[in-house]
């Protein structure tokens, strides 16, 4: 909210009030326990102009002003880069289940240059932790909700030597049942139950020398992730009418499926994190970050998401492991000229295995209507009965850069940043593909034909990238007596190239090139009377060979593949952002936002065509972009009430409110993700020691999507349901 927005040497950012639960009273105590439940797409609705999806944490997706992707191609890294603790997760799939023991989210909105982390396209997120103080707490938080809603939290803070080694513990345990009804067999599916634990040390045998240690342990053990069908192709309901077998309506806010298999979701991620820092003098700063991280991933699903056994079996598994260190020289020239010099190095791997397997019904299901002669059932489901389709990989890639960034306020009330930054990429990786468990069939040429489109040839590939870059931005600001501010900036961003994680064939190429951005920024921050504030930005992006999701044209005509990544030849971004922090009477406070974005593919001739098109290729020059809602707005009015004994009776209602939009590249009908607003509230008591909370997400019990992606190429489409309403109480105990 607007109170906590500010120009940070490079780059706007907007700071969320996330903050511990060990706070003492005063400034930095939360506004809410209601403030401590945070997730992807909660921290969305905190702010205008960022969408996340989180379909599951391996498909994670982040956009900024309506730029960005998600994570379905294993191949794909973020335009929109993430870092915990200025250590940058290589993968949107690390992004953390639940966000806990913050202090802040910083979110920028333009390309990252001068760090954490490497350069980016597009903008980045910032989190950071609570770290260790010199005192002695603890606080415990218990929540109980609607559908099986249980959480704890601890937060556990010791100054164990004083003045020069104090610890953090924080952990929490999450579980939600599931919000799905399976009518198959009436399992609840798309529950929450995950667990992590932190624990830190801060260690500072010198007025001058500082080291910090992070490390922190996550895992997740789910029955997710069961999709709603917003919409069946044509092909789909007539091979269901042809066989006789009733399909569930087709309804994204149905919460319902019909699945004759498991979905299970295990994801394990162990971190490390090591900040150093040293003075070499008042004036000079050597700062170190180095970090380690290790993501383990299974799922597997029902991949027909009906209740016959065509693909009853099918999922993905990872190992991506990365370490990565970045130097940094802060230090002054005189008074008026701060500088940073900066070397960065990123080393990532993963293994992955994709496959599926076809079950008996699925010569049934994929013949039905093509006027095949009468045959034995046990002959016709041989064809495709146990066959399986894995598709291993691998994937290494480097990142070396060295960046410069000076900070000069020659005058009172003026300042100018500029950064330059040169990144090297190099990558090399492995696509395969295996096919197995046929059984022996006639040679009938119907036969042969179907296993050919269905399961394809064995194959490996081997292929390398290296991407270079030299970026770079000039921002300026100024300050008049009044206190009103005014700023601009331009830079250039990059985001590398790669390797597509799907076996491809036909015009999707097996690499893909780097993403290079133009920014403009300019905006003013002005007080109004009674300490309001309110802020403007205006903004347009230009990105040539943006990297985008789509399902192959030339794979099988039966079941395309899906999720390739090509290059948009050049994409636009506009718009502009209001955001303003209003106090009233009556010890309430209001922070509104709105923003309007303008996204399109300006050049984009061979865009993939909506599958129930019949055509293969169309033009989307001109179009708007898919995942970019043109309108976002949010309200939030909280209120504080003073009783006795230093008590607070505190409440607060926050509303977010978002325009429809295409949920993918090719915008088939049943890509389309509606508009909605969602309404939260909250009231309670807070005392120094205690508090207790009533709270409602979801208020008016919305029914709205929070991602769409097609089932296949072919124009099925799955969505995935928001939460329905959630009601619950919150229970706050420190000792301090």
């Amino acid at each position: 909210m607007l109170g906590l927005v500010a120009l940070q040497s490079v780059a706007r950012a907007a700071q969320l009030p996330v903050i511990d639960v060990v706070a003492e009273q005063g400034a930095d105590v939360p506004r809410s326990i209601s403030d401590h439940r945070i997730d992807a797409e909660q921290l969305a609705l905190r702010t205008v102009s960022l969408q996340m999806t989180q379909p599951d944490n391996r498909n994670t997706g982040i956009f900024l002003r309506g730029l960005g992707t998600t994570a379905f191609n294993d191949g794909m890294r973020g335009s929109v880069g993430v870092t915990v603790d200025e250590v940058y997760l290589g993968r949107q799939a690390l992004f953390p289940a639940h966000l806990y023991d913050l202090e802040s989210v910083e979110i920028v909105r333009t390309p990252a240059l001068a760090g954490p982390g490497p350069a980016t396209s597009v903008g980045a997120l910032h989190l950071r932790h609570r770290p260790p103080e010199w005192h002695t707490g603890a606080a415990l938080q218990s929540t109980l909700g609607s559908h099986g809603l249980m959480q704890h939290q601890l937060v556990a803070n010791g100054e164990m030597l004083p003045g020069q080694l104090a610890a953090r513990v924080s952990a929490y345990r999450h579980r939600r049942d599931g919000v799905v009804d399976n009518r198959f067999d009436g399992r609840k599916l798309n529950n929450e139950y995950h667990d992590g634990a932190r624990v830190q040390l801060l260690w500072q045998p010198l007025a001058d020398m500082r080291a910090r240690l992070l490390l922190e342990r996550t895992r997740l053990d789910e029955a997710c992730c069961a999709y709603s069908v917003a919409h069946y192709s044509q092909a789909s309901q007539a091979r269901a009418a042809a066989l006789g077998h009733p399909l569930l309506p087709a309804n994204p806010y149905s919460r319902q499926v019909a699945q004759d298999s498991d979905n299970r979701r295990l994801m394990d991620q162990d971190s490390a994190t090591l900040h150093l820092d040293a003075w070499v003098s008042p004036a000079l700063r050597l700062v170190s970050v180095t970090g380690w991280r290790d993501w383990q991933m299974d799922a597997w699903y029902d991949l027909d998401s009906i209740d016959l056994a065509v693909a009853p079996r099918g999922g993905a598994s990872m190992a991506h492991q990365q370490w990565s260190q970045e130097l940094r020289l802060e230090g002054a020239l005189g008074v008026s000229l701060d500088y940073r010099l900066g070397a960065y190095y990123l080393e990532q791997s993963h293994d992955r295995v994709r496959g599926l397997q076809y079950g008996p019904d699925a010569a049934r299901w994929f013949t039905a209507g093509m006027g095949l002669p009468p045959m034995d059932d046990a002959l016709l489901a041989s064809v495709l009965d146990g066959g399986t389709v894995v598709s291993p990989g691998t994937e290494s890639a480097r990142h070396r850069a060295l960046y410069a960034q000076t900070d000069w306020a020659p005058r009172p009330g003026i300042d100018v940043s500029a950064v330059l930054r040169h990144s090297h990429d190099r990558t090399h990786g492995t696509t395969a593909r295996r096919v197995g468990g046929l059984q022996p069939i006639p040679p009938i040429p119907e036969f042969l034909a179907l296993r050919a489109a269905l399961l394809g040839q064995n194959s490996d590939a081997r292929h390398r990238r290296r991407d270079e870059s030299l970026d770079g931005g000039l921002y300026g600001g100024y300050t008049m007596a009044s206190g009103v501010r005014y700023q601009a900036g331009v830079s250039t961003g990059f985001k590398p190239g790669g390797i597509n994680g799907e076996t491809v064939s036909g015009s999707v190429p097996p690499t893909f090139r780097p993403e290079q951005s133009r920014s403009l920024e300019a905006g003013v921050i002005a007080p109004l009377p009674g300490q309001a504030q309110v802020s403007m930005t205006l903004y347009q992006i230009e990105i040539r060979d943006y990297q985008a999701l789509t399902y192959n044209p030339d794979s099988s005509p039966l079941i395309p593949q899906m999720n390739n990544i090509i290059n948009v030849e050049r994409v636009r971004s506009r718009g502009v952002e209001v955001e303003a922090q209003t106090p009233l009477p009556g010890s309430l406070n209001l922070a509104t936002g709105a923003g309007y974005n303008d996204a399109r593919y300006l050049d984009f001739p061979e865009a993939p065509c909506p599958p129930e098109s019949g055509e293969l290729f169309c033009d989307l020059s001109g179009e708007r972009m898919a995942n970019a809602p043109r309108w976002t707005a949010y309200a939030d009015l909280r209120h504080v009430y003073l009783l006795s004994d230093g008590r607070q009776l505190y409440s607060g209602l926050h509303y977010h409110w978002r325009s429809g939009y295409h949920g993918t590249t090719e915008r088939g009908t049943g890509s389309h993700v509606d508009s909605r607003g969602l309404l939260d509230a909250h009231v309670g008591v807070r005392h120094a020691r205690w508090e207790v909370e009533l709270w409602a997400r979801n208020l008016t019990d919305e029914d709205y999507m929070t991602a769409v992606f097609a089932l296949n190429g072919g124009g099925d489409y799955g969505a995935l349901a928001g939460a329905p309403r959630t009601v619950g109480m919150s229970l706050l105990l420190r000792t301090r």
